[in-house]
């Protein structure tokens, strides 16, 4: 599922162009936000990496930048089912491409965490700042 997470942030639409097509795995992010807006049907995930993009914007150039945020804005949501949500399952991101359209997206493992099914996905709030040298 990891591939389908890869192909499609790797797009020009998404990361492409900042990663050289070789975006940051699930592993390499850490989900810091879920915001569930139900006026819109959408869920929207923000994320951070260490991992800092291959291709910076000029303006981002001398600044001392280090790390990288993005939100995932996943739209015309169905099936949102909550089961439990804490630490542990914000550590455990899957999307994958359904049969047929749209995306899945799991948080946590089977059994405890977030569930929903999207039309579509837009990438939203990217941006760059220098995060503290501790771990």
């Amino acid at each position: 599922m990891s591939g389908d997470w890869l192909r499609l942030l790797a797009s020009e639409d998404f990361l492409g162009a900042l990663y050289g097509g070789d975006p940051p795995s699930p592993d390499a992010c850490d989900l810091f936000s879920v915001h569930i807006d139900e006026r819109e049907d959408s869920v929207t995930l923000g994320f951070d990496t260490r991992l800092f993009p291959v291709n910076p914007p000029v303006e981002w150039e001398g600044k001392g930048f280090n790390a990288f945020e993005f939100h995932l804005v996943f739209t015309g949501v169905t099936g949102f089912r909550a089961t439990g949500w804490g630490a542990a399952e914000a550590k455990d991101v899957r999307v994958f491409l359904r049969d047929g359209g749209g995306l899945g997206v799991e948080l946590g493992p089977e059994g405890s965490g977030i569930v929903f099914r999207a039309a579509a996905v837009r990438l939203a709030g990217p941006r760059a700042y220098r995060a503290s040298d501790s771990p």
